[in-house]
């Protein structure tokens, strides 16, 4: 039959990122069945109970009487006007053949219809043959002698801020506030930073960034790609460059490093030392020590004599204090031993004089004592 509706994809018609704009909006028929708008009205055919039983209760399908080109028309009343690709009707599943020859047109222009001699099925899931841009949608069947019965008609678009067939994509426009086309994603403002392309789904190429991907990536650590909307290194800038927003500045002069910490200076003939390293092209200038930062001044360098001085000293007093200490301990150890055989010492031979110790010695071989004056009275 060559109908496109086939071809169409129901994650578009029934997933979360797609509306029924038709739903509950007002319509409108070149007639209604016996003049009933309550069992057969026009805003029966966009209430939200979809069946394909016209004799169903309540009754929910609009109907019109037997006439010469019936038209069925839901107005969308939409802020702007939608792109309409996608419909889907529910017919009654029986006298199908009054449907032959249906048409469908968004606006004056046609969507979908088919042959004399063809009809949609009961479920019809209809694709029109390219987006149409529109605030209305008819339905209508050529000829006379010709009835219209739709039980539910409900149309399908992208939700905001979605496109594509199947409204799988997210928009990405420059401007917060515009809707891209829902079709084609395009986006009138620009697309968003990072992305590039007719439908702005392309990301920028590594390295760069920004608006129309016209921005390069700054220095970042160990070679991360930066984020391609801004610009910022995930793990902050490499060696010799500032952490900034970008990593796109060099250090400031006598500095060096990550984050630029690290200091540096006193080059041969005034040079910048390596933002990078911190070293010196040509080496140092005249009276500093070429340690790689030449910050050092030749001959001032006191830290490594006075800690060895410091080192010797210590020594020299651990060694004294050792050499002390066995001493003590000897001369106590031989004091032990003297008391021990009985040794001791008479605290008068420190103190005595020659002629008293001759005195006590003259005493000790004399007459042995006795009391003088009792020696006198036996005289007398």
């Amino acid at each position: 039959m060559g109908l496109v509706w086939m071809g169409l994809l129901l994650a578009c018609v029934t997933g979360t990122l797609t509306e029924n704009v038709a739903l509950r909006r007002s319509c409108s028929q070149s007639s209604t069945l016996y003049g009933l708008p309550n069992n057969y009205g026009a805003g029966l055919a966009v209430d939200g109970r979809a069946t394909t039983d016209a004799r169903s209760t309540p009754l929910t399908c609009a109907h019109t009487r037997n006439e010469t080109d019936p038209t069925w028309t839901v107005n969308l009343n939409t802020s702007r006007p939608e792109k309409i690709q996608h419909i889907r009707l529910y017919l009654r599943d029986d006298l199908q053949e009054r449907n032959n020859g249906m048409q469908i047109l968004v606006g004056s222009q046609m969507c979908y219809n088919w042959s004399s001699t063809e009809h949609p099925p009961p479920l019809a899931n209809v694709t029109c043959r390219q987006p149409l841009t529109g605030t209305t949608v008819s339905i209508r069947i050529p000829g006379s002698l010709k009835f219209i019965t739709l039980c539910e008609v409900q149309i399908f678009v992208c939700s905001d801020g979605w496109f594509s067939q199947d409204c799988g994509k997210k928009c990405r426009c420059l401007s917060s506030t515009e809707i891209c086309d829902k079709i084609t994603g395009h986006c009138s403002s620009g697309c968003f930073p990072g992305f590039i392309g007719a439908d702005c789904q392309t990301a920028c190429a590594d390295g760069s960034f920004g608006s129309n991907c016209t921005s390069q990536c700054g220095y970042c650590l160990d070679g991360d790609i930066c984020h391609k909307t801004n610009g910022t290194c995930p793990r902050g800038c490499a060696a010799g460059w500032q952490h900034d927003a970008s990593c796109q500045q060099a250090c400031p002069d006598g500095s060096y490093g990550i984050n630029c910490a690290s200091q540096c200076g006193n080059c041969l003939d005034g040079e910048i030392c390596d933002k990078k390293t911190g070293t010196c092209p040509a080496g140092c200038a005249a009276g500093w020590i070429n340690d790689g930062t030449c910050l050092q001044r030749e001959g001032c360098n006191w830290g490594i004599p006075v800690a060895a001085t410091l080192a010797v000293m210590l020594i020299f007093t651990v060694f004294g204090a050792t050499i002390y200490n066995r001493r003590l301990v000897n001369q106590l150890e031989s004091l032990k031993t003297k008391m021990s055989e009985g040794h001791y010492v008479n605290l008068d031979e420190r103190t005595k004089v020659s002629a008293t110790e001759s005195t006590y010695e003259h005493i000790d071989n004399a007459t042995p004592y006795y009391n003088t004056v009792d020696h006198v009275q036996d005289e007398i």
